[in-house]
């Protein structure tokens, strides 16, 4: 890294991201974890809890937010840089100054066991790496990377910068924006789960003739599972970010922004709004529509479509406030059990009398 605290301020302050500069002009070599920096480092301490541990360790630069900054204000060898917001303060910066350099692996811009097919159109800077698959037609922006052993399929249009990591596969017919990424083993474009079924219960494929869309932004994390629709499209909204195995239904439609954590399942033509929050393993039924602004917890299981924003939780889904409610009730179930046999006994004793 190796950059003045001045020189971090000055890259960052007209983007609103920091907004003060306190202390010494120090040299920063690393970014560090509040637990094991020490001089030359720069962490990020955003609760008071890590206090302690940044002013025992010594690091030469901390970025946190103005109250916080106040615990640091003795310490006259400490460089204090203020964020409004740490989190994505360090967000930015690490991608900035101690990002993995994902363009330099060591190999050639083309390896020489890619499979390229002569109609495929790279655009300048693309990288393809060992063992790599383009088919036909495929057209990306430029700078994009499809890194070792992926699969790009035929007719798959990509924006510019985008990311294929390891083993993953675009399906035919694809679109993706700029700057998507997805991570290693997923499958963008599989065949949709269409079937039909016969009067003695033997079942028919439907071919699934759509494609999957994914918008500017797209992360799709490891594992990954975006079928492509019966028909028209499956798409996912400019922003959304996917944790590792995710499973997304044909003809499904996610918003912007949204976050989908691991163990998500969408059913086939589903709609979910912009700023979806959904936690470990929500599962979502088929033919639903979901409101912008909708938080779902606690593995919660959408039955119904929702028109109204808020947080739901749990099986069958409710209300945040009412499943906290129940929760604690059922906690109680025990001891009111007991006081029921109990009632029960001295009940049985007075009718004996």
């Amino acid at each position: 890294m190796n950059r003045k605290v001045s020189e971090i301020f000055y890259d960052w302050q007209n983007h609103g991201l920091l907004t003060a500069h306190q202390g010494p002009d120090q040299t920063i070599a690393n970014i560090a974890p509040v637990e094991t920096c020490t001089s030359g480092d720069l962490v990020f301490v955003d609760k008071s809890a890590f206090v302690e541990a940044a002013l025992a360790n010594s690091p030469s630069c901390v970025v946190t937010n103005e109250k916080l900054a106040e615990k640091f204000a003795d310490k006259n060898d400490l460089s204090v840089l203020i964020a409004p917001n740490v989190g994505l303060a360090q967000a930015l910066m690490r991608k900035k100054y101690a990002d993995r350099d994902i363009r330099n692996e060591g190999w050639p811009a083309i390896h020489p066991s890619a499979v390229i097919h002569e109609t495929a159109e790279l655009g300048e800077g693309t990288i393809v790496g060992p063992c790599a698959v383009v088919g036909a037609n495929v057209l990306t922006g430029v700078q994009c990377m499809i890194m070792s052993g992926a699969v790009v399929e035929h007719s798959v249009q990509m924006g510019d910068r985008c990311i294929i990591h390891p083993n993953a596969t675009i399906g035919y017919n694809g679109e993706l924006g700029d700057e998507v990424v997805v991570h290693s083993g997923s499958v963008i474009g599989g065949e949709g789960f269409g079937l039909a079924q016969d009067s003695k219960g033997k079942s028919y494929r439907i071919p699934q003739t759509g494609n999957v869309v994914l918008e500017d932004r797209v992360e799709v994390g490891a594992g990954n599972c975006i079928d492509r629709a019966a028909f028209a499209e499956t798409r996912i909204g400019a922003g959304t970010k996917m944790d590792n195995l995710c499973h997304i239904a044909h003809n499904v439609t996610v918003g912007e922004d949204c976050i989908l954590v691991a163990g998500l399942q969408i059913g086939g033509s589903t709609t979910l709004g912009n700023r979806i929050i959904a936690s470990g393993a929500t599962g979502f039924l088929d033919h639903l529509n979901i409101c912008d602004d909708t938080v779902f917890l606690h593995r919660a299981g959408v039955t119904k479509s929702i028109t109204k924003a808020g947080a739901y939780a749990g099986i069958p889904f409710q209300p945040l406030g009412e499943y906290m409610k129940s929760q604690a009730r059922t906690r109680k179930n025990g001891d009111m059990r007991q006081k029921l046999k109990d009632l029960e006994a001295r009940l049985a004793k007075l009718e004996k009398k």
